[in-house]
Parts: C-alpha cells; structure tokens; sequence
C-alpha cells in the first residue's frame, strides 16, 4: 500500500513552465539530505570532482582550462545548514609552484590558510551587520571624517557636480553596496599612472598626459610619500585627505560602481561607529563568536601559520600587510572557516532572521538581467532550463594579485560553497571561475530534484480529517517532470463535500486582469513554501500559484507583469476572515521533515496524513 500511495502522488503532471508565474524563493522545502549516497546532491558532487580528476590529467574540460588548473592551487568545500556532513565534500589541487615553493605549504587542505582578497568587503560587512545599529548604515560620511565635510562646506558656494563628490549625501550603507559614485582605486594603492611616472617620467609621453607639480601632488595625497618610499603605510585620514578632492564617478547612490576605497572608507567608519580598532571588531562580531581559528586580520606570523599558508609570488607580497586595505582584500582564512561563516549566515546565529532576510537581498541592479548587487553581495541569477524557475545566489568573489576566491549562498536550498585559490601567474581567477561554473551547472538541478524527491516523501499523499461527517480530503502530488513548474500540485481538494480544487483554481486566476476572463484548469494549481519553521514550530506554510493557461502576450514587458507575477496578482487576494483561502501549514516531524497533518489555514480544519 505504501508503494502505491507513494506511486500515486509522483505522477506525471505537466503544469506548462512557459505559462508560470513564480514567486522568489524556493519551489520545495530546502532538502535536508545532501550528502548520502541516495542523494541527488550527491551523485552531482561525484561528477563535479570526477571532471575536475580527468581536467588535471589533460582530459575533462578541455586543454586549456587543463593548464590553468595544473598551474593553480585551490581548495574547494561544500557546506549546508541541514546536513553537517556536506561539510565534508571537499577537493584540493597543489600545484607545482606550491609544491616546490620555499615557503608555506606544501599540499593544501581544508585548513591550508589563502588570502581571500575580497571576501574580505563579505566579512567586513557582516562584522558591520552583527555590531552596527540599522540606522548606522544611514550616517553620511561627513558626520564620521571631518575632512569631508570641510571639503563639503568649502566647495558649496561654486558645486560643481561633474568635480565635486558630495560626501554629505554618501551614507555608510552606500559605500558597502559599491553606490558612493567614488574612485574605484585611489591614491595611494592603485595603478594610477602617476605613481608609475613618479618613477618613470617617459609613461606621461608614452600616454599624451601633462606633467603635473610633483611638490603639489605631494601635498594633496599625504600617503604618497610612504608609498613611493617603499613603506606601504596609510592611516585612514590621511587617505581621506587625499580622496577627498578628487572627482565623482557618479552622483551618490545614481549606479554601482566597484570601489575598493569605499571599503577602505568602511573599515574607518566601522572603527569610528563601534568605537573598537577593526581588528577588535572582527574577533568579537565573528573570529570569536564563529571559532574562525584560522582567519585573520593581519598576515600570518607565526611560524605554524606560516607552514599553512599557502604562499604565491614571493613571500614579501604574500604576506604583506597595508592595513588600510584590510577591510577590503586583507583577510586571510580556509575554507572550513569560510563554511562556518556560511552556515551562520543561512542559519541566521549571529543576528535575527528578519536581519539576515533584508541583508540577503539586491540593493541595485547591474545592466544585465542575471546579476544584482547587495552589501556587498553579487547575486547572480540562475535560471533552472526547464521550469524557468530562477534560484538566486549570494556571493562575493576576490581577485588580488595571486589570490582568488568565491564564497557562495544559497538561500533557497540553505547550502553554499567556497572555494581559494593562488598562482604564480594570473590564471587564478579564470581557474576559480571554471570550477565554480562547473559546480553550480550540475548542483543546482541536483538541487531541485532531491527537494522534490523529499517532498514527495515527507508531504506529498492524502489528508482526511478524524471527523468522517465533515468529507475533506486533500490530496497533493508531485511533478514527476523536471520541465514541470516545480511544487506541490492539488489533485484532489474537498470540503464538506465542495469541490474547492476546481473553484479555487477558476477564482485565482481571474484575479488576473483578462478579456474575457479566462477558464482555469484545476490542474494549473500548485503550493510553494512560504514560511518554513521546520526545527522550531515544526511548520511550513504554503502559498498557492496559479498558473495563466493562456500566458502573457509574447514580447510585451507590461502585459506579462500579472500573469508572471503571482505576488501582484492569485497571492494573499482570496481571504476568509482575513485568511489566506489559499495557504496550508504542514505539520512535520522537526527530526525528519515528515508530515504528519496538514491545516487549511481558513477551514481551520486539521486533516490526518493517510
């Protein structure tokens, strides 16, 4: 009987992608088995690692990624809030430069220490978000350097909004979304073309560029002496005198525009808010908390860490410390305190869920469809091939010098990655790049079908309520076709003894505006958690989609927003008492996600799993 109920609830629906409309998020609860070998996930991961074995040999992706992989040594680690033993799912290549350097490692793991060049902007902001009030990420830059709201004062009377930067209306929020409309790279750590005359005076003719007074340039960056002395030193505030004249690259806030020295910027206004040096600051919001044993935020020193360190170029550069671009790419640290930091994030354990829910999400769009920018997140944006459902991903890669690496989420499924990387060239990136690639094009479908094969296990089958007189049953299935949209589908839904399956399907979905009101098939009806409570109340509410059977016109932008975008349109408009008609709470096992009774929210009526 179990086997037939089961065969019953996995049949063969085809609810049409191209006409969905889906709600962000995830389609099914995020699955709780990632690393056994039935898993799905599993078996994605084997073949990940299987490519990247035949790539080195000279094989899998190819002659050319072949080489820049040989020539890289990375480290790469899964991690997920559900299954503590992904966190063992891990693959480390040495390469020859590593292996046969003078210094550091000499075959890296899980613990091997990289410089994670910019994730550190990811682990500065998070520090900010675990110490900093919301309204902290309002302060105008004026009100934290007073060199900037000099410059402000002094230049008010002949603005120039082309030549000068209005520090006053740049908040600290802004410099962490990368929407200062600053310099990318200023003075003194950049590759500015002065500081190569200042060497060189022949590179001004080589580019057509006028000479400049070098005694005035002096006086205008004040950390240039030390750099072109050898030193590398800048305090914040001189940096800031020096920045401070030089001209916008957008108005405040008006687009994204990469900007180290808006995190050089950040480190300052973080010390300066938190009244804590930022090296105080990352041990007591997150090394400590966390147990990041093996993060810091200076180069390592001691001998113990040095022989873990992974150490490409010369070791005067690898472990090179200019402490003002610490905030922004001076963090070192392994992959499994990457994946601590992770899971802390997806599970929320240093700041609340309302917190990390307004963290994870875009504050500015990009110019192509599939990226966003957070603080300091990029979110790229993948579309499953199939369904057209769109899962997005936080992540935040570094590039710097010899150093690579990516930290990925993903919220919907609750799992992430990281990887590091280094190289004596320049191929680190690419290389990084390629595995990340790699990984994510055969996770993410393993992804969506491992939910679905625990859905199917833990809520799909039939509900009847224990009073027999009422006749309410309600069955849901899952779609056994990845081209399916995904979710719960209704297949049977009964009332004291109404039909609501085929009501309620007709009624949604002429809440979308149409002429003339369309007809519904009952089955275009499908849930999607919502609210997922599983360890705590031991609940997941699901919303109902439903699905336009006649789709947007083709090509038209305005006329799809209703039919693509259930929550302008079928979501929270069908309510009884103010309660949705459309929503059911799962009750479920907190230790195996199995549903044992399920709530129609506005019938008020629990129904037993059959």
């Amino acid at each position: 009987m179990r086997v037939l109920t089961s065969a019953l609830t996995l049949i063969p629906l085809c609810i049409p992608a191209a006409l969905g409309g889906h709600l962000p998020g995830p389609a099914y609860p995020a699955p709780q088995d990632i690393s056994s070998d039935s898993s799905r996930v599993g078996a994605s991961w084997k073949n990940v690692t299987a490519t990247l074995d035949q790539t080195l040999k000279g094989g899998g992706l190819g002659k050319l990624a072949s080489a820049m992989l040989k020539n890289t040594t990375f480290s790469m680690g899964m991690f997920s809030v559900h299954d503590k033993d992904a966190s063992s799912w891990q693959y480390h290549h040495t390469a020859p430069s590593t292996l046969n350097g003078t210094y550091g490692t000499k075959s890296v793991d899980a613990d091997s220490i990289y410089r994670v060049a910019s994730i550190s902007k990811l682990i500065t902001t998070y520090a900010g978000m675990v110490e900093l009030h919301e309204n902290d990420w309002n302060t105008p830059l004026t009100e934290i350097y007073p060199t900037f709201k000099d410059f402000v004062e002094k230049t008010a009377v002949d603005f120039d909004a082309t030549r000068d930067i209005e520090w006053d209306k740049i908040t600290v929020g802004d410099i962490a979304a990368h929407l200062g409309g600053i310099p990318r790279l200023g003075i003194p750590v950049s590759t500015d073309i002065l500081l190569r005359s200042l060497a060189n005076p022949a590179v001004l003719d080589a580019w057509g560029l006028p000479p400049l007074n070098q005694s005035e340039i002096m006086a205008q960056y004040p950390c240039l002496q030390n750099v072109e002395s050898g030193k590398m030193e800048c305090d914040v505030d001189d940096y800031v005198k020096g920045i401070a004249s030089n001209l916008p690259r957008y108005q405040p806030a008006a687009s994204p525009l990469y900007s180290d020295s808006g995190f050089f910027l950040l480190g300052g206004a973080l010390a300066n808010l938190t009244s804590m040096s930022l090296d105080d600051l990352y041990k007591k919001a997150l090394f400590e908390p966390l147990g990041l044993n093996n993060t810091l935020s200076k180069p390592p020193s001691e001998p113990k860490d040095i022989n873990r360190t992974v150490i490409a170029g010369t070791a005067e550069l690898a472990l090179q410390e200019i402490p003002i671009t610490t905030p922004s790419g001076g963090i070192y640290s392994t992959i499994n305190d990457l994946s601590k930091i992770g899971i802390s994030i997806l599970n929320s354990t240093l700041m609340s869920i309302d917190r990390t829910n307004r963290w994870l999400k875009p504050v500015t769009f990009t110019g192509d469809l599939r990226y966003a920018l957070g603080r300091p997140w990029e979110i790229y944006r993948y579309e499953h091939k199939d369904s057209g459902v769109v899962t997005d991903i936080y992540t935040k890669l570094g590039d710097s010098g010899s150093y690579s690496g990516l930290l990925v989420l993903v919220p919907d499924f609750e799992i992430g990655f990281s990887i590091l990387g280094a190289s004596n060239g320049t191929v680190q990136a690419q290389a990084i790049q390629l595995i990340a690639d790699t990984l994510t094009n055969s996770l993410m479908p393993a992804l969506v079908n491992q939910g679905r094969q625990e859905t199917l296990s833990n809520l799909a089958g039939t509900y009847k309520s224990k009073d027999k007189k009422l006749n309410t049953t309600l069955t849901v299935a899952v779609p056994s076709s990845s081209k399916s949209s995904p979710g719960l589908v209704i297949t049977e839904w009964v009332s004291n003894s109404t039909d609501l399956k085929s009501l309620l399907a007709e009624t949604l979905i002429n809440q979308v505006p149409k002429l003339p009101p369309a007809k519904a098939s009952p089955n275009l009806v499908r849930l999607v958690p919502t609210i997922q409570d599983t360890s705590g109340s031991g609940q997941i509410a699901f919303q109902m989609e439903t699905v336009d059977p006649t789709g947007p016109i083709p090509g038209h932008l305005f006329t799809k927003m209703y039919s693509a975008g259930d929550w302008a349109s079928t979501i929270d408009q069908l309510n009884y008492h103010d309660i949705p008609i459309n929503e059911f709470v799962f009750n479920v096992d907190k230790k195996t996600g199995k549903a044992h009774s399920v709530t129609a929210s506005a019938y008020n009526v629990e129904l037993e799993r059959q």
